[in-house]
């Protein structure tokens, strides 16, 4: 309880000893109040006041005359909103933006027609397991409408593993599992538990219904970021007559058990298939909190519960 926190919190900080106020500043006593917090305004993320103390962190430079600073507060607020609205109006925003734009990574490897991402080191080659050449070829197989005879002529033998991909447009960077050594460190994110999207037969349940694809959100853990040469399939339908690049992501599926829709917070207990899709269905990074055992998957990328701030030129 509230009584029983402040209790301890006299005995182990303050101590009755007026000396040792310096031991009780307002940040100390603020986390007696997380989790009540927590239950009036939701998650921290939601209401934290990071947005207003960074703006309030740009107009102290504003200020150029100390006789008259409300004045010089006044200018930068106004110019500051005259140059919004010309972005709005005459759809300008990036030509009158004062953010530096971001700089490609160096050793970035881009591959054509994968405009939306690059990939980063590092790479070695591999030579698929049986297991997972198979779940290579049934991909293949149902993308290109072809045998898996026939795929399995066209795939090479080996293939090429990245450790990580970035989407572009200010997207996120992400690990794949199995090339990244530090990831189970208690002081390190993990980066490669993603969302990612599949388009889904409604009606596969029922015998002789017509196929009607709807996009369907899942979640799990990219385990190889894969480029693959595909070499010709004469007999796919249509033909695929010349040489093709894909890049494929092996995702281990999260078995989703519980949802809170509103908050977009998703439970599993247990992975379920593994699974081989085209990279570009990969969306983002998504975070994990281990919750009386299972875990909970935080989608901050949705339009509900994302915060939406929106970054101010400096």
């Amino acid at each position: 309880s509230s009584v029983r926190s402040h209790g301890l919190y006299g005995s182990i900080y303050y101590q009755h000893d007026p000396q040792r106020l310096s031991a009780c500043p307002l940040t100390i006593h603020a986390l007696l109040h997380v989790a009540q917090s927590i239950r009036a305004a939701g998650p921290v993320w939601a209401s934290w006041a990071f947005p207003m103390e960074r703006y309030c962190g740009t107009l102290l430079p504003a200020i150029h005359n100390r006789r008259y600073p409300y004045a010089s507060l006044d200018r930068h607020v106004l110019d500051k909103a005259r140059l919004a609205h010309i972005k709005l109006m005459y759809n300008i925003g990036n030509s009158l933006s004062l953010r530096p734009l971001m700089e490609r990574p160096q050793k970035a490897v881009s591959v054509p027609s994968y405009d939306s991402c690059v990939l980063l080191p590092a790479s070695k080659p591999l030579v698929p397991p049986r297991g997972l050449r198979d779940k290579i070829v049934s991909h293949l197989s149902t993308r290109y409408k072809a045998t898996p005879a026939a795929v399995r002529a066209a795939l090479p033998v080996e293939v090429q593993e990245w450790a990580k991909v970035r989407i572009l447009n200010e997207g996120d960077t992400i690990r794949a599992s199995t090339l990244d050594p530090g990831r189970d460190g208690e002081d390190r994110r993990n980066a490669s538990y993603i969302r990612y999207e599949q388009l889904v037969d409604k009606n596969a349940r029922y015998r002789g219904r017509p196929v009607i694809l709807e996009k369907k959100t899942f979640y799990g853990e990219l385990q190889h970021i894969l480029l693959v040469n595909l070499n010709p399939i004469p007999a796919a339908t249509p033909p695929l007559l010349s040489p093709e690049t894909l890049l494929l992501a092996v995702i281990r599926n999260c078995s989703i058990e519980s949802d809170v829709t509103r908050l977009d917070i998703h439970y599993y207990k247990q992975f379920s298939r593994t699974e081989v899709v085209d990279l570009t269905t990969v969306q983002c990074i998504v975070g994990r909190i281990q919750d009386r055992g299972r875990f909970a998957i935080i989608d901050r990328s949705g339009t509900l519960s994302r915060a939406l701030y929106i970054e101010e030129d400096t």
